[in-house]
């Protein structure tokens, strides 16, 4: 099967699900209801609509013809049975909800991202995003019986109970939805047409018989109208038999029987009264929902179809155009029901090959999870696992793995257990359900079977397998198992072309992203910013950023600056996710939770401890049931860091006992076994215990691998202990590896210069405490270091105070240090302003400075052109200018800026053993 690359990171769902997200085209000779269009008005305006009717009621035309010329527009959603999931509801009703023209493009309705998996606080966002824009949404659901008793419809009832906002629904459906309808008529915000609501009257039916050509005399009409019940499928199959009957009067009298009995004998007439060739088309064409012109040729093999789809729409033969530009189409549901039903029983194997052809067709053109879908519908299940491992398994990392679950719900038991393939499926279904117990049985399984497959199929579901177990290794948190797993996926999948496996791109992407953020965890900085750097630029040339993957990305590169010191840096790569988080709706998923730990880290540094603690509070919540144990660690970690420097000595120790118990099964990497080390000696420190933080981090040096150099951040805390017991000489000779070769890292760097600088002061070597008081600054200013100089001991302020100012580069920084350690005010800051800057506000601010164009800006934040002048419109407004260049002195002189204008991305720096942020 010939498949074209997943387009980003996901195979998009493309125009044809574009095309749920329309209001259906109204076909010609449309009998407009005005009594039913006036009800529709009140209902919406006094909140929620439901129609309720049987199939052929006129349900999807009455609320087409109602929305069509609507202000403003109506989004629409035709729900369809894989919308059972409500991952996959939602993020369908998102995308319609987006669809409509009129959605400002900076608003959070614009730019919101359905999450990888349900979670019902996103659909809170998601209403709030409604409520938030001038006026109030209208969604049309349309065939919501579809998703009856469905957890979609529990979730969706959830949420009509706790109050739409700013969201009107209008539910069409054939059977009475599992909705609070109770409550809502007692509150007076329902709104109720049923099916004798929708019945035609005389007026209504001879209009729509006169339409297809057919004019009956009061009698019949009336005849009519009684045996139809006013129906409007029947009514239409009627016409439709009636412009060929000879004898008018007979046809109307002999019908009997329900509704179904109705539609089978009028079907069966319009069907018998075409062209064979015609007929043979319908039956081709029904296996697919939805069907264009090109889509028509390859399930028929003719090359006619969109001449035929147009003649039969024009006709009103069923046929229902989607777009106004006549190339997709559906049947209407009944009739489309009627033929899928017909081709089951007399061609069963026809069906399963037209089922083929669609998903060939299908995947071509990167539709990969409707390919997906086709193959099991012919339950052609070896094909379908081929197809997932190595085209549609690509969706496992993007926002349809629920969807991708579902397809492969069904794989026959025996099939499971006896072909490698299809076992190696199943795998991506565990892991898109992050189900370790059952990935890690799944990999050994297919494994065994391996050697039944020819040697090319081993080696690349082989490839697939080795992926999925370093993936496995990071929802376990083993960080050497990270790196170790994907770096022998990385050489299986280094000789794979895209035109074997198409979604080799993205298993290259997971892969390198899960080794660099097992190097990161495992203490090898340099090599995982190298690793994540190259992933960015990577992504981003593929135009495949995705909401999750920014999170990872820009959150752990935000970590490895910020423990480097690099504070702007970090600060940068923070805006950039969380400003994702925010846009996409996602500020309380795990995803997000590493970026606040770097927000947290970076805040500690600067001493905003408000600012901090807010942090933690926000990465705590992230974490959640799907917990990521390196960040759960590292918030810990800067939680007990922040006690430390709010002097809750008792709350610091809390945070550290209770961190050893959450992860006392876990086989924590030895980075940050130094860290819980490294943050204990401070606790000890700031109790006033030296001695013992001595013998704890001789004890942790002892433990340490053989031939490991002596690490900056143990030698300040070591030399800490030692001004700590008024041993200033002892200070300096521990200090003395680092002075000699001085840490690149700014942390440390800063912790190294200022207990120099007490040292010396201590032993009354006033020039070199100036000069190493001096360094301190010139390190630290830049990036607002200045937790190490608050932490550092007894007469830092002393020793500010009469040195501080010598440098005037630095003499505000001085001033604002002084200020925080109780010493004179500082002169009052510009006031800032009035309405915060967003996130994204932030990260705009911080390239303008710079040279970079507006489109440019644009390619660096992944935004569009259009929204960055949305942007910066908003910051000159929030900053009192007009300029680029007023708005740089203005966030200059508040800070906003934090010193140097950015600097592009550089290489690592830094050591790469370091066990910690400074």
């Amino acid at each position: 099967m010939r498949t074209a690359p997943p387009r980003g990171l996901v195979g998009a769902s493309g125009v044809l699900s574009a095309t749920r997200s329309r209001v259906p085209r109204l076909p010609a000779g449309l009998v407009r209801r005005p009594r039913l269009e006036r009800l529709l008005d009140d209902g919406v305006a006094a909140g929620t609509v439901v129609v309720s009717g049987p199939a052929g009621s006129g349900k999807t035309l009455l609320l087409a013809s109602w929305a069509a010329g609507r202000r403003p527009p109506v989004a629409w959603l035709s729900v369809e049975p894989s919308d059972a999931d409500p991952h996959q509801f939602w993020a369908r009703v998102l995308a319609s909800l987006q669809a409509v023209d009129d959605v400002p493009p900076a608003s959070l309705l614009a730019t919101l991202h359905p999450p990888s998996a349900h979670d019902p606080r996103f659909v809170s966002v998601l209403v709030e995003a409604c409520t938030a824009l001038p006026g109030p949404r209208v969604l049309v659901l349309d065939d919501a019986h579809l998703v009856d008793g469905t957890p979609a419809e529990r979730s969706l009832a959830g949420v009509v109970r706790r109050g739409l906002g700013g969201l009107r629904l209008v539910v069409a459906t054939r059977t009475v939805p599992g909705l609070p309808l109770q409550r809502l008529r007692l509150e007076g915000r329902l709104t109720e047409l049923r099916a004798g609501d929708l019945q035609f009257d005389a007026a209504e039916a001879a209009q729509l018989l006169r339409a297809h050509g057919v004019v009956l005399p009061p009698a019949q009409l009336a005849t009519l109208l009684e045996k139809t019940e006013g129906w409007a499928a029947g009514l239409r199959l009627a016409a439709l038999s009636l412009q060929s009957a000879g004898d008018v009067g007979a046809v109307v009298e002999q019908l009997a029987g329900d509704q179904r009995a109705v539609a089978d004998y009028f079907v069966q007439e319009v069907l018998d009264g075409q062209d064979p060739e015609l007929t043979g088309f319908l039956l081709d064409t029904c296996v697919v929902h939805r069907i264009s012109g090109d889509l028509a040729d390859a399930l028929t093999g003719r090359s006619d179809g969109r001449l035929l789809l147009g003649q039969l729409a024009r006709a009103n033969l069923f046929v229902v155009a989607l777009d106004d530009r006549n190339e997709w189409y559906r049947y209407h549901q009944l009739f489309g029901d009627l033929l899928r039903h017909r081709l089951r029983a007399q061609a069963p194997g026809r069906r399963r090959e037209l089922h083929r052809r669609a998903a060939a067709w299908f995947a071509a053109r990167g539709e990969l999870l409707e390919a997906a879908r086709h193959l099991r519908a012919a339950e052609d299940w070896t094909v379908l696992a081929r197809f997932v491992l190595r085209a549609a398994g690509a969706e496992m990392l993007g926002t349809e793995r629920a969807a991708l679950v579902a397809l492969l719900a069904d794989v026959p038991v025996d099939l499971v257990t006896r072909h490698a393939e299809v076992a190696a499926a199943t795998t991506v279904a565990s892991y898109a359900e992050y189900d370790a117990g059952g990935l890690a049985s799944r990999i050994a399984r297919a494994r065994t079977l391996l050697p039944g497959l020819p040697a090319r199929d081993a080696q690349l579901t082989e490839a697939v397998l080795t992926t999925l177990e370093a993936l496995l290794a990071w929802m376990r948190a083993d960080a050497a198992a990270q790196v170790r797993s994907s770096e022998q996926a990385l050489r299986r999948l280094e000789d794979v072309l895209p035109e074997e496996m198409p979604a080799v791109p993205v298993y290259r992407i997971a892969a390198t992203t899960v080794q660099a953020m097992g190097r990161l965890w495992s203490g090898e900085l340099g090599e995982a910013e190298t690793a994540l750097r190259r992933t960015v630029t990577a992504v981003s040339a593929r135009q495949a950023m995705t909401p999750v993957l920014a999170l990872h990305l820009h959150g752990n590169l935000a970590v490895l600056e910020a423990m480097g010191g690099r504070l702007h840096e970090a600060r940068r790569d923070v805006d950039v996710a969380l400003a994702v988080a925010e846009e996409s709706g996602w500020t309380f998923l795990p995803q997000a939770a590493t970026a606040y730990v770097a927000e947290s880290l970076i805040r500690l540094l600067e001493v905003d401890t408000e600012a901090c603690a807010a942090a933690l509070a926000r990465g705590r919540a992230c974490v959640g049931d799907l917990r990521d144990r390196y960040a759960e660690t590292g918030l810990s970690l800067v939680g007990a860091r922040l006690e430390v420097s709010r002097g809750d000595l008792r709350t610091a120790r809390a945070a550290l006992a209770q961190l050893r118990r959450r992860t006392a099964g876990w086989a924590m990497p030895r980075f940050l076994e130094q860290w819980c080390t490294l943050v204990e000696a401070e606790v000890l420190l700031a109790e006033g215990r030296p001695e013992e933080v001595a013998r704890l981090l001789a004890a942790a040096r002892t433990a340490a691998t053989g031939g490991e150099r002596p690490h900056a951040h143990r030698l300040v805390l070591l030399a800490r202990s030692r001004l700590l017991a008024g041993r200033p000489q002892e200070c300096l000779q521990v200090l003395r590896p680092l002075l000699e070769e001085p840490p690149e890292d700014r942390g440390p760097a800063t912790d190294l210069w200022v207990l120099a600088a007490l040292a010396h002061d201590r032993l009354r070597e006033d020039a070199p405490a100036q000069a190493a008081l001096d360094r301190a600054l010139a390190v630290a200013a830049p990036e607002a270091i200045a937790r190490p100089f608050l932490v550092a001991g007894d007469g830092t302020l002393r020793l500010l105070q009469r040195y501080g100012r010598a440098h005037p580069d630095h003499d505000g920084f001085a001033a604002h240090l002084v200020e925080r350690l109780g010493g004179a005010a500082r002169p009052a800051a510009p006031p800032a302003p009035a309405e915060p800057l967003t996130n994204r506000e932030r990260s705009v601010l911080q390239l303008l400075p710079t040279m970079m164009s507006n489109s440019e800006i644009a390619g660096e934040l992944y935004l569009s052109v259009n929204t960055v002048k949305v942007h910066l419109k908003s910051l000159y407004r929030k900053l009192g200018v007009g300029t680029r260049r007023q708005a740089v002195l203005r966030a200059a002189e508040l800070g906003l800026l934090g010193g140097s204008p950015p600097a592009p991305r550089s290489p690592a720096r830094g050591d790469p053993a370091a066990p910690g942020p400074a």
